[in-house]
């Protein structure tokens, strides 16, 4: 009987076996297959990361020279906001000008006028005291 125990657990260590060895060199070939497609998939991602990384430099390069692009830009809008502050202020100091020119002017007129009026009416009254 104890032939038999042997004998059944020796049978069942081969069936065991029969079924062990073709998953073992499935698993193998699976673990191969799956070697070759990691490889495969590296190569292939290795340019295309090469790229992406050209294309990320290239990129901040990008940015940092509009960034800079933006810093001149609102420069530039100062210095115009200035330029046109000045330009006010220019405006408004020659209509003050013009105002006292005209101011002036006319109060010269208007002192010649009257002065020419009195001296005119000076020299009638002497013209006709004459006679």
């Amino acid at each position: 009987m104890e032939n038999f125990f042997w004998g059944v657990i020796a049978g069942g260590l081969i069936i065991l076996a029969a079924f062990l060895i073709p998953a073992i060199l499935q698993i193998k070939r699976t673990a191969k297959a799956a070697e070759d497609f990691l490889q495969t998939t590296q190569d292939s991602l290795n340019p295309l990361l090469r790229r992406l990384q050209e294309t990320v430099e290239k990129t901040n390069q990008i940015t940092a020279k509009l960034d800079e692009s933006i810093s001149n830009m609102q420069q530039l809008s100062k210095a115009v906001g200035e330029t046109g502050e000045i330009i006010s202020d220019i405006n408004s100091l020659v209509r003050k000008i013009q105002m006292f020119f005209t101011v002036t002017t006319s109060s010269f007129g208007a002192g010649i006028k009257t002065a020419l009026s009195v001296l005119t009416q000076g020299a009638i009254q002497k013209i006709t005291s004459q006679k």
